[in-house]
Order: structure tokens, then sequence, then C-alpha cells
């Protein structure tokens, strides 16, 4: 039996913290040793609580993403997916959904119903716990590591086509915040777009594109990407300045971090998700849902009032400039102010805003 795996023996059979020394002594090795099986230990994916003059002690072990795990959570919330793949790694989530989309083929006939293999993928779920090449907005990585955070897509074929990206971003984006506050205690704001941050530093992004029918030029469903940092990272270099994750959040607010198991988290998002995907589709623009969906986007904004510089794909020609963020429309659109006084409503691109807190 290797140290490390002695030292996940004794600490699973341990109610309380159990010294290095002791450690030590059972083992039969150095201190040294012990404390590179803990970070060993800790690298594959558990959690363990290491603190000064007590030793260790198991906060979690290993939280696997896997099918059955997501789909059982998913079954208790009612939600009801098509298909759920859930898996420790994979190159992105969002290139498997595109993968299976384009060998699927058309989503709907002329008449608007789903195809055979429409029904099969429509409401498909993809999850993982690691990336080795996701992929975030304009084409930048997506640093995605093992047993820090979890990684899913959803497919939806809304009935008319993909209208609105943007509505579908910020829906998403309000999911993701209502589920980690709900499973965590956290309080998260959502940077238009398809942010979401707690205390301050990033801790969730979200890439929606499309996949197209060639025949009749239409979007026919959105591929709806969503990554979320649950526990500490180095991330290193100046995403360092942008990213944390839920357990930043929590200890910098000298809150405690309880582990929820991945599974739950991707499910409790997914199955918000589709609820308000389902119900844009059954009320249209009038929907209620929509409204209250808007509102609780508009609240947690973490733009109105601000200064931001807006860069030129989110709608005008030229170079960068500065505007002031009045709020949010009911189309999910940023709305700005100029210097001139001229309001605009942004669809799409990016902003930046700069603070004595942090950058994005």
């Amino acid at each position: 039996m290797s140290t490390k795996e002695s030292i996940a023996k004794i600490l699973k059979t341990s109610n309380d913290f159990v010294s290095g020394e002791e450690l030590a002594q059972k083992c039969g090795v150095s201190r040294a040793s012990i404390w590179k099986a803990v970070k060993a230990l800790e690298s594959e994916g558990w959690l363990i609580d290491a603190v000064t003059n007590r030793g260790y002690k198991i906060k979690a072990e290993p939280d696997h993403v896997t099918s059955e795990g997501i789909s059982g959570f998913l079954k208790e919330l009612g939600a009801d997916f098509s298909f759920v793949l859930g898996t420790d790694s994979i190159d992105s989530t969002n290139s498997e959904a595109k993968r299976r989309a384009a060998e699927a083929g058309a989503f709907r006939n002329e008449s608007g119903e789903l195809t055979p293999s429409g029904k099969n993928l429509h409401k498909a779920l993809f999850a993982a716990g690691q990336q080795t090449a996701g992929r975030g907005r304009m084409g930048r990585p997506f640093v995605s590591p093992p047993n820090t955070g979890v990684y899913f897509t959803v497919i939806y074929s809304p009935k008319k086509g993909v209208q609105n990206p943007a509505l579908l971003t910020a829906a998403a984006a309000v999911a993701v915040a209502q589920t980690v506050d709900e499973l965590y205690g956290t309080d998260c704001k959502i940077k238009w777009v398809n942010d979401v941050f707690a205390n301050g530093k990033k801790i969730s992004g979200i890439l929606t594109e499309g996949f197209s029918n060639f025949e009749t030029g239409r979007i026919e469903a959105a591929v709806v990407g969503i990554g979320i940092n649950i526990r500490k990272n180095d991330f290193g270099g100046d995403l360092a300045k942008v990213a944390g994750s839920i357990q930043d959040a929590l200890e910098s607010d000298m809150k405690e971090f309880k582990a929820v198991p991945r599974n739950h988290l991707v499910a409790g998002v997914c199955a918000r998700l589709i609820h308000f995907y389902d119900s844009f589709e059954s009320d249209s623009q009038n929907s209620g849902e929509i409204e209250k969906m808007i509102e609780n986007y508009q609240k947690r904004s973490l733009l109105t009032g601000k200064i931001v510089t807006v860069h030129p794909s989110a709608g005008i020609g030229g170079g960068e400039y500065l505007a002031k963020v009045i709020g949010i429309d009911k189309q999910a659109r940023l709305l700005v102010r100029l210097d001139s006084g001229k309001e605009m409503a942004l669809q799409s691109g990016e902003v930046s805003l700069h603070s004595y807190d942090f950058t994005v």
C-alpha cells in the first residue's frame, strides 16, 4: 500500500484531525513525505483540511462526474432530459455536443416537429469533471483542470429556431447564479452577458453556440456550455486577477465551504435552465417566466451604473469607446449611454470594467 493510500485509509477512519507526526509514525515515512502524499491526494480530488498544530482531516472524497449520478439528481428534481453523458474527462463538452449534432443532421422537419435524431438530442446533456481543450468566447481557451470544477453543455432546439441567443445565455447565467446561491449560500452577481461572479471573482463562464440547418439557413439548436469553478485552483498569471472559485468566495466572507456533489450542481443548474427554456417556448415572448428571469438578471447585474469600455464587436464600427451602463432590457441587451447622451442597446459583444477590486 502506498503512502497516500495509507493516509487516505487512516483519515477515512478518523472523526478528528490526525497530526502529521502521527501519520508519519503510522506510515513509517518522514513528515515531508506525508505533506507530498496529502498534496497528491488533493490533486486526485480529495478535499482535505490542513490546520497548523492540528493536522489533517478529510472533508470530502473524490467527486466523480457520472451519467448515473446526474440522472439520479435530475429525476429527483423532476427534470426530463433525452440523453445524459457524465465523464471524468473530455476535450470539450461543447465540441462533443456539436459533433453529435453534426452526425444527427436536421433537428426538425418542415412542419417544425422534431426528427427522430432531433428527439435524441433535444435536451441532451454532456458533462465532465475536466476539459483538455475547453473553449471560451472569442476562441479563447477555458481553463478546466481536474477535480476543481465542472463543465457541461445542454442542447436545446426551439420550435421556431434560435432567435435570441442573448436571452438563452442570460437564462443560463441566472440558472447558475440561483443554483450556486441555493447550494452553497453565496450571493452571485452577473456580468453581462455570460459571466457569473461571487465576491468579486469570476466563478462561471457561459458559451452559447448555434447549430445551423444548411438547407433552411435556420439556427436549429442552441449549444449552451457552462463551466463552474468550485474548489480552489491556482489559475496563475493575469487569469488569477479575474478568476476565482466558490470556495474562494465563501472563505473570503468567512463562511464554511461545504462540498456539494458535482452531479447535484450540474443537475440543479440544468433543471432550472430547461424550466426557463420550456417556459419561453410555451408562452413565447409574453411569458411571465421571461419577465421573472430578466428581473432576476437585472437585480444581479454587476455593471449597472458603471463606466465600461465597449469593444467594436458589440455593435458599432471604429475603436473601443467608453459608456455608462444604464440597465438591461427585456431582450437581455445591455443599455448604455455615451458621453454625447446617445443611448444604445448592445445585442452582443464584450465590455470591460476596471476597479480597485477586480478586472473583467
